[in-house]
């Protein structure tokens, strides 16, 4: 019951597991608010486990696994929870889950609102070479005009979507992703493990897999143009499977003692705070939460221009700079020139305050009602 006597409802949140992906993140932050706004919330993964666990079990949310190894082999699954469960609303996330969702609704026969999340660009999940996202066009034509709600983490998401997808423009709501929490100070706060940050040399940061996507290497061949103009040094946080060939480039470039890639980071957020500016070179995002994050430590960024998130939360280049993808040129002149201009940390805190986790929370609720 909630605190007037109405009964809770239910609320089902349907992932793959709850490792640190964006998504997961998302909802991990997300359950607070849920609470308070009287859903009972129900974690519901294809596989149980990941790091994010503990912490939303912690949080009282019940986790429910559907033991599925294989996407086809979670949807008799799904059918037979939805029956036996019925919760009031699920969320899916995912494009597969997605279509998931909505076929096992219709199978089970049971009156569950169901809400769609698109997280990355739609057109570029259906470049894969796997027939699995070949064929989400169709799927996504066939099953989404019979979703209740279409959640979309950017306009530019939400545009590409409707194009590439077929589905009404007007039928798909943007919800920026979350990113402020309520410990987001205190988390800051800390002090990044890090030796440079001991030094007075500037210090750039990247952050993110080490995959083609984030274009890691076009910001390392722009780096080495800026290390000739500037002391600055360039950390960038994150494990992939690029890493020997970036290691192999930052070598062969002599940078050595000017680039280090130390890995993951639990302390992340200490180390935009303690940065001099955050540079994200990617190809394409979804929204781009880092970038966000970024601008709540007061710490000023240069993004790509890429597809889609940065540039909306850029405000087309107003709290930021943007620079085309894959330029290294435009990129080692937009971190010289903002390395050397001044900031002003209130009003870019302010704009990342814009993208709090009560504020994405109280949009989620919204369309829930």
């Amino acid at each position: 019951m909630t605190e007037n006597g109405a009964k809770r409802a239910s609320l089902a949140i349907y992932l793959p597991d709850l490792s640190g992906g964006g998504a997961e993140r998302l909802h991990a932050r997300l359950l607070p608010q849920f609470s308070k706004a009287g859903f009972n919330v129900t974690f519901l993964l294809d596989r149980e486990g990941g790091e994010l666990t503990d912490p939303v079990k912690e949080q009282g949310a019940r986790i429910v696994a559907l033991d599925a190894k294989r996407q086809l082999s979670a949807l008799p699954k799904l059918v037979r929870y939805l029956k036996e469960e019925k919760p009031d609303i699920l969320i899916a996330n995912m494009e597969h889950m997605n279509v998931m969702a909505v076929l096992a609704r219709r199978l089970a026969g049971v009156r569950t609102r169901i809400l769609v999340t698109q997280h990355n660009a739609f057109s570029e999940q259906v470049k894969r070479r796997s027939w699995q996202f070949r064929v989400l066009p169709a799927l996504y034509r066939m099953a989404m005009p019979f979703a209740d709600v279409i959640v979309a983490v950017s306009a530019g998401v939400a545009d590409d979507l409707a194009s590439r997808a077929g589905i009404k423009r007007s039928k798909i709501r943007v919800i920026y992703n979350g990113v402020v929490t309520e410990d987001f100070e205190e988390r800051t706060s800390r002090t990044p493990e890090h030796p440079w940050f001991d030094d007075p040399q500037p210090i750039v940061l990247a952050m993110g897999r080490l995959v083609p996507q984030k274009d890691f290497t076009t910001l390392i061949k722009a780096f080495a143009g800026v290390s000739k103009q500037s002391d600055a040094r360039l950390l960038i946080l994150g494990d992939g499977p690029m890493r020997e060939e970036l290691e192999t480039l930052v070598k062969s470039l002599g940078l050595q003692e000017r680039i280090s890639m130390p890995g993951f980071s639990e302390n992340a957020l200490a180390y935009l705070k303690h940065a001099k500016l955050f540079v994200l070179s990617s190809r394409f995002e979804g929204f781009g939460n880092v970038v966000a994050e970024a601008l709540a430590c007061g710490t000023p960024v240069v993004s790509t221009d890429c597809p889609h998130g940065p540039a909306e939360i850029l405000d087309g280049g107003r709290f930021g700079s943007l620079v085309p993808v894959g330029d290294v040129a435009a990129l080692e002149k937009a971190i010289v020139d903002s390395l050397g201009r001044p900031v002003d940390a209130a009003e870019l805190q302010a704009r990342g305050q814009t993208f709090s986790v009560a504020r994405c929370a109280e949009s989620y609720c919204e369309v829930l009602a």
